[in-house]
């Protein structure tokens, strides 16, 4: 029996992509599917907020926002993708009856006092009251002052809470020490702070469009020159990961045409270095070692631009500057690159001082800092949306040279020494600390972690605490373990293998030790026992420093962190990564190791992260839970894990998750089209799942989890290559526990994710594509149907179409003669006709264009 289909479509002359035309276009589109969203007509008014290019032709994205009364609804956001100038996918969170949901319509407080009760709740306090301005958009702009690192901006929007609209003032606060960079929502009423986000994530590895610049150029530093030269570095090219991977090698004029066309050092678009130290159009690298976030030294190059600098492992950390900056310039330049090649480009929001007319918005460089003073043993990037300039901060990472600093003195059952990491930004005690131990209790989740209200503080006094790794940073626990009046701090980790290295910053008086999870059950025992435990902690002897700015895994995650940010949403919206199931980290796990896969790696090889700086080697478990591997030998956590707070942290730990579904997936495709050492123009699987990942970015919906995420990649594969991975895709997730039934719940829980192992029939039964005569697409003005030819087939009992992610958009049972199936409403795309035959189901796919 031959199945003939006929796909009828309309097909649409292209269209430039004018912002008119993308609204026409999305209009029409919402209210055309207005009910299978849950909207009433008056629920689909929006506003274009910005777009990003594909990497499929004539394909693009757009990102509104929902308006009520002409206001944002700032969690009411949707994605379309266009094809011809017409929606071919999209994903719409807008909020249904929106207009009764609303509040009040005009603020009862205006912008100033706004402002004002923030920086109260924020424990900020100005020598004067800010300046705010009103500008042309309605939205104000208040001056920095000696409040924030930028000027802030502040606007009105709607925020639904608790099932009510209610009206906010949006704005944006760069603190002057640069920890954080809030995002919030003051209750425009109240003035109460509704919600905040920081844009500066501080990675904490160990749990796991104004210029800033002075006048004038950094010390030691020549004038800018225009003369074209061949800039040269020593470093640690990739995929050579860090010092302890190889050695550093000497790289000539590294830039991209496609994405630096003008190198490296450049920034106004025509023949000639701007500059001849470490910066350009996609970074400005300078040391910032007395944390005062100025720009400080940077690498002179010279007229010839020759970063040619000496390094050595015995070297002291200001010895080795110069070759730090170098490398920290270095691999910010690959980042850009070559993942401009996937998608990350002008359009989508990339970082650069200098556009070249290729949209988006410019004057946003990356500034890198290297051994920044602010911490230790951390990175961390602050992601501002398109236009202002993103921020990194590199720090020294310090291990002790005495491992056994803690010593158990009773009960004998349980003495002698114990492994242990020190944390550095703790008192370091000049004689030994020696006292009995207590275990912290405070009054919600695990009563052991101290990241809650502590209720025995009065047994704590003058004694050394002990207290669980959990959900709050490592620092927060000890300066809550002090203020109860501990003399110091032991923490036990909460996942197998050794003590991990402690980072973070703030004021800590007290010694604080971590010991591994198996040591500290035996202390647990004792305690829980009723038990009396006395131990010594000990000074740490002579401190190892590790710098971040030559591990280019470290670099490479802190980079991708402004990759997720400025894709998922668009990129003028940077808080769409601050819901608790996002998967940030993750991802910028898994880009770092993308461009480290190291020479005759295989799919079973453990890859640690962050290895060198914890003085690991080179297969070492690293710093998260276990090495990403395919093997479940090495690593065997699956979806379910994530439900774990005592042992998978947020957001760490959920995105450790996350990247060992990727690093799965980047093998499947390699197994099957072989790795392309070229990570910028190969072919091979790696190349073929960046582009997917990259693209999927783009498509997921604002805050989320991992079913969307999965999804964004199946959809992905749609645009990019006609859906013919679908089956690959969804086996590599079922395999870890995202399959077909696999249900993330909310994603703003990490405590309601239930994992299934299934795959969709069609992946079950297998999918066959039909040779070219056995279909045509018919461009046709008038019809969009699909037309199947079922007089044949007596023994047909159903027939039913899906989608690549296994739902069912239509089904019927057997008929005579030909089968006209509507398609006014599928979107442009792939998908599967099953034919069940009872005894047997045959797939085959077809393509809307």
């Amino acid at each position: 029996m031959k199945i003939v289909l006929r796909l009828l479509c309309v097909c649409v002359p292209f269209l430039t992509f004018s912002q008119n035309a993308s609204r026409e276009s999305i209009s029409r589109y919402l209210k055309a599917h207005a009910v299978e969203f849950g909207l009433s007509s008056s629920d689909t008014e929006f506003r274009i907020n910005s777009t990003a290019s594909s990497q499929e032709k004539e394909t693009q994205h757009v990102y509104v926002s929902q308006l009520v009364n002409g206001i944002p609804v700032v969690n009411g956001t949707a994605r379309f993708t266009l094809q011809h100038g017409e929606v071919s996918g999209s994903s719409v969170k807008f909020v249904p009856g929106a207009n009764a949901l609303v509040n009040v319509t005009q603020p009862g407080i205006g912008a100033t006092e706004a402002l004002e009760r923030t920086l109260e709740q924020l424990g900020l306090h100005s020598t004067e009251a800010p300046t705010v301005r009103l500008q042309e958009d309605g939205s104000y702009l208040a001056d920095k002052g000696d409040v924030a690192l930028e000027n802030i901006p502040i606007r009105v929007g709607y925020y639904l809470q608790d099932k009510s609209l209610k009206l906010v003032w949006e704005m944006s606060i760069y603190e002057t020490s640069a920890e954080h960079w809030w995002s919030i929502r003051t209750d425009a009423v109240s003035g109460e702070i509704l919600w905040i986000n920081d844009w500066v994530l501080h990675c904490d590895f160990s749990q796991c469009a104004e210029e800033r610049a002075s006048s004038g150029h950094p010390a030691g530093v020549s004038d800018p020159v225009q003369a074209k030269s061949t800039d040269a570095y020593t470093v640690f090219a990739i995929p050579t990961e860090s010092p302890t991977f190889g050695l550093r090698t000497l790289v000539t004029d590294p830039s991209n045409d496609l994405a630096s066309p003008f190198g490296w050092h450049d920034t106004d678009g025509t023949t000639g270095a701007e500059y001849t130290y470490t910066r350009g159009n996609n970074v400005y690298t300078y040391e910032d070692i007395n944390d005062d976030d100025l720009p400080g030294q940077s690498a002179e190059g010279g007229s010839t631009l020759s970063f040619n600098f000496a390094f050595g492992t015995t070297q002291t950390a200001s010895e080795n500057l110069d070759a730090a900056l170098t490398n920290l310039f270095y691999m910010n330049n690959i980042m850009h690159d070559v993942y401009y090649q996937y998608g990350f480009d002008e359009q989508s929001g990339n970082f650069q001082f200098n556009n070249y007319g290729n949209g988006g918005i410019a004057q946003d460089e990356v500034m890198a800092e290297a051994q920044d003073g602010s911490g230790t043993n951390n990175a961390n990037f602050a992601t501002p949306p398109d236009g202002q300039n993103p921020r990194m901060q590199m720090y020294l990472w310090y291990e002790s040279s005495n491992p056994d600093l803690l010593t158990v003195n009773s009960p004998s059952g349980i003495s002698g020494s114990y492994e242990t990491t020190l944390a550095a930004w703790g008192a370091q005690p000049s004689s030994p600390v020696t006292q009995d131990l207590v275990l912290i209790t405070d009054n919600s989740g695990d009563l052991n972690d101290g990241c809650e209200t502590i209720t025995n503080g009065v047994q704590l006094s003058g004694k050394i605490a002990v207290v669980k790794r959990g959900n709050c940073t490592f620092v927060e626990k000890a300066q809550a373990a002090e203020a109860q009046g501990a003399i110091g701090l032991i923490i036990i980790n909460n996942v197998s293998g050794g003590p991990i290295s402690m980072g973070g910053s703030g004021s800590v008086n007290i010694p604080v030790v971590m010991i591994s999870q198996s040591d500290g059950q035996q202390i647990l025992n004792e305690l829980n026992g009723g038990n009396t435990v006395n131990a010594t902690i000990e000074g740490a002897g002579s401190i190892i420093a590790n710098d971040s700015d030559f591990d280019n895994g470290v670099i490479g995650h802190e980079f991708t962190h402004g990759i997720s940010n400025r894709l998922t949403g668009g990129a003028l919206d940077s808080d769409c990564l601050s819901n608790a199931e996002q998967m940030g980290e993750g991802w910028s796990d898994w880009f770092a190791l993308m461009l480290t896969i190291q020479p005759g790696a295989t799919a079973g090889s453990p890859r640690g992260v962050a290895t060198y700086l914890i003085n690991e080697p080179t297969n070492g478990t690293g710093i998260r839970n276990a090495p990403y591997s395919t093997s479940f030998g090495v690593n065997n956590y699956t979806y379910a894990a994530t439900n774990n707070a005592s042992s998978v942290s947020q957001p760490h730990g959920i995105g450790f998750v996350w990247c060992t579904m990727l690093w799965d997936l980047n093998w499947a495709f390699i197994d099957e089209y072989g790795y392309d050492p070229d990570v910028y123009d190969g072919t091979g699987g790696n190349n073929m799942v960046m582009a997917l990942v990259v693209e999927a970015l783009k498509l997921q919906p604002c805050e989320p989890g991992f079913v969307d995420g999965r999804d964004a990649i199946l959809e992905a594969d749609e645009l990019l290559y006609d859906g013919e991975h679908a089956c690959m895709i969804w086996k590599v997730f079922a395999k870890r526990g995202l399959g077909f039934s696999a249900d993330q719940g909310s994603s703003n829980s990490r405590s309601d994710q239930t994992e299934a192992f299934d795959l969709p029939v069609f992946c079950t039964l297998g999918v066959q594509d039909l040779e070219a005569d056995d279909i045509v697409i018919y461009p046709n003005p008038v019809q969009d149907e699909l037309t199947i030819s079922t007089a044949n087939l007596t023994d047909l009992q159903e027939l039913r179409v899906r989608d690549m992610q296994g739902r069912v958009l239509f089904e019927s049972g057997p008929a005579a003669g030909d089968l006209v199936i509507s398609m006014q409403d599928f979107s442009q795309g792939v998908y599967l006709v099953e034919f069940d035959f009872g005894t047997k189901v045959l797939s085959r796919k077809v393509v809307k264009h």
